[in-house]
């Protein structure tokens, strides 16, 4: 049951963020709300009127969410259940990491080091602006950023697994 929760309230808050493009007059906050929990209903009508902006944002929504899985699936499967607190720590700041680099690339914040430092710690917020933003350029740096750590750390894990440990260089 509470998987199936988890999974409602995941749609309804990514089409919530996917409806926060403006196609029309601005809804109200309710209306909004509404909308996302009526999650079928709303991806419904933009699949049959062809909505593809907010179709193409939905996608994106779901791919920065699913690559963020991934990342953190793969650095606690890395650093196991036995070191939770490291693993906590080490996710942190991995997407701590990713708004950095985002925010580096972006022309308002990139001069601001004492605001992107604090968008990095807050780091929930600023993921969730980007998937709100009207621009889809965040969020495809953010997908970017945390798709070259995915390769990358599994590049890394495949070396460690299929090289060092036949040599006996790793526990």
């Amino acid at each position: 049951m509470a998987a199936l929760v988890l999974v409602e309230l995941t749609l309804a808050f990514i089409v919530l963020c996917a409806d926060s493009l403006p196609d029309g007059p601005p809804r109200r906050l309710a209306e909004r709300l509404i909308r996302a929990v009526l999650w079928p209903v709303t991806l419904g009508r933009w699949f049959t009127h062809r909505n593809f902006p907010k179709l193409g944002r939905f996608a994106a929504i779901v791919w920065l969410l699913t690559t963020i899985g991934w990342l953190v699936s793969l650095e606690y499967d890395r650093t196991g259940a036995q070191k939770m607190m490291f693993f906590v720590v080490l996710a942190e700041v991995t997407m701590a990491f990713v708004v950095w680099c985002v925010d580096a690339m972006s022309t308002d914040i990139h001069n601001r080091p004492l605001r992107r430092l604090v968008r990095s710690v807050f780091w929930v917020k600023a993921i969730t602006d980007y998937m709100r933003d009207e621009d889809n350029i965040k969020i495809a740096h953010a997908s970017l950023t945390v798709w070259i750590l995915l390769t990358t750390g599994w590049l890394l894990s495949l070396g460690s697994d299929r090289i060092l440990r036949p040599l006996g260089l790793q526990p």
